[in-house]
């Protein structure tokens, strides 16, 4: 096992070298949990940095220094399609116990001696009958001054001391994280310490709390998280719209406020992607596989790396963010929000600098909010002509299921406060016809075969390169779309028809 490889040559290299070190953090908490993860987190006596750098050489990986003033390192490597990272620090204060007092929550202040490890773990090979018995004597070697193992099994977060957020803030964020993504309870008096130090997030570099951010989005079921982080403050600092959003009222098809309904697009998309079936946009024969391959689409990775699962959700909190500067009231006391989907993107452009996101990020963000009306305002002007799915599709690309599933969860929350469940079967039904164009007959509304290429164009009709020849080129797809055009012949001959034509 590669995890066992690893973890024999550095407590190979400590031996070598008289130093102890010791499993701790959240791989040792993990692998207790019996789910260790790719992150190993080590304390070692003496230099770290030194030791990190001689397993980096060992292991063929790379060597990162985190904080030489602290005598923090990291070693990555990859395995397979897997990447790895070791942290390596240097003992802080006089002995373990007190290293362990400056951790965040007492489930990661647990330590565990490499080499006390590895003699549980070699007793247990080639040996099932005493496997049972090994774990159980590693698990009673686990140094644990501050009950983090009876929390464990009570699936409690508790911090260690009262200051843990004073001196790292972002262990609020991490705090919630972990609750999230381990089912624990977090203890009351955690929950107020984190209320009163939440305004300390803004101490915090933006990188950081994106880091958990995102931890928090990946969750399947994250909803109950994000709605604490709500209601004790902490979502504001992350992403202080919401208070404005709070004051924003709605009325005419919508019965809540801004951010009510906000909250309730969020549960509705990240309950729709937990069972796709249950919304009634899988009806036809071919349901199963399109489930499929709509879930595969948003495990899948945006260029930065994150999946798409995890930005969507985001999406959905910042998608009518644009309310809170459009709000008009009439004449007849209804309000509107006028192009408030444009006006969204100040806020995810705000909320990017601040979290410090890539680009490609930001610009998919951009994209949801921007278009996520898009869907409802074809529904509501049917019927749909081919040539408008194939605009719809050409316009926002690989998106175009992200903003048919946002549009979907933004309708429902709607429908669903004001009773008009008629139209939001309908709906459901729309999106369902547009998701299954979208994946089994992409030829004809996505991507008509390429029947003519501009460079065709240009040398058979003396055309320059120009704009012109990109609208040709589009009118010419639509014609397609409309089944006016089948051929290579018949598009030349539609390419001259439309220069013909006046500007």
């Amino acid at each position: 096992m590669f995890m066992n490889s690893v973890l024999t040559k550095i407590s190979g290299l400590a031996a070598g070298e008289n130093k102890v070190i010791y499993l701790t953090g959240g791989f040792l908490r993990d692998l207790y949990l019996g789910n260790p993860g790719h992150d190993l987190d080590f304390v070692v006596s003496g230099d770290a940095l030194s030791f990190a750098r001689k397993i980096a050489e060992i292991l063929a990986a790379t060597y990162i220094p985190l904080d030489k003033i602290n005598g923090v390192a990291r070693v990555v490597l990859e395995h397979g399609k897997a990447k790895w990272q070791i942290d390596f620090a240097a003992l802080k204060g006089w002995s373990l116990e007190e290293d362990l007092s400056h951790r965040d929550f007492t489930i990661n202040a647990m330590a565990l001696e490499l080499s006390e490890y590895l003699t549980y773990l070699r007793a247990e090979r080639g040996n099932p009958d005493r496997k049972n018995s090994a774990r159980r004597h590693w698990h009673q070697a686990i140094i644990d001054p501050h009950g983090g193992l009876a929390d464990i099994a009570n699936k409690l977060i508790r911090t260690v001391s009262d200051y843990v957020f004073e001196s790292d803030p972002v262990r609020i964020l991490r705090g919630l994280r972990l609750a999230c993504k381990l089912n624990f309870f977090i203890r009351p008096e955690t929950i107020k310490m984190m209320e009163r130090d939440r305004w300390l997030l803004h101490e915090v570099a933006g990188e950081r709390i994106w880091e958990e951010l995102l931890g928090i989005l990946a969750v399947p079921e994250s909803y109950p998280w994000l709605a604490t982080m709500d209601a004790i403050g902490v979502l504001f600092e992350v992403l202080p719209v919401t208070e404005k959003m709070k004051l924003t009222q709605q009325n005419n098809y919508h019965v809540d406020t801004v951010w009510i309904h906000t909250l309730k697009t969020y549960k509705f998309l990240e309950d729709m992607c937990l069972d796709l079936n249950t919304d009634g946009i899988l009806t036809t024969n071919r349901g199963k596989e399109l489930r499929e391959k709509i879930l595969n689409h948003l495990d899948s990775k945006l260029p930065a790396g994150h999946r798409r699962i995890q930005l969507i959700k985001l999406a959905a909190l910042l998608h009518d963010a644009g309310k809170v500067d459009t709000a008009k009231t009439l004449a007849d006391g209804r309000i509107t929000f006028p192009k408030h989907y444009g006006a969204g993107v100040v806020y995810v452009d705000e909320f990017a600098r601040r979290l410090k996101i890539s680009r490609s990020e930001a610009s998919y963000l951009k994209k949801l909010v921007e278009n996520h009306m898009y869907p409802l305002y074809l529904f509501i002007n049917q019927p749909v002509c081919p040539v408008s799915r194939h605009r719809f599709f050409k316009k926002l690309g690989p998106d175009s299921t992200d903003v048919l599933l946002l549009s979907l969860a933004d309708v429902t929350a709607t429908y669903t406060s004001s009773g008009n469940e008629p139209d939001l079967a309908l709906y459901r039904t729309f999106i369902g016809e547009f998701l299954n164009k979208y994946y089994f007959e992409p030829e004809t509304y996505v991507n008509p075969p390429v029947l003519v290429k501009g460079t065709e164009l240009m040398e058979t009709l003396g055309l320059p390169p120009s704009k012109k020849l990109g609208e040709l080129l589009k009118k010419i797809s639509e014609a397609q779309v409309r089944s006016e055009v089948t051929n290579r012949k018949e598009a030349l001959s539609y390419a001259r028809l439309l220069l013909k034509e006046k500007p």
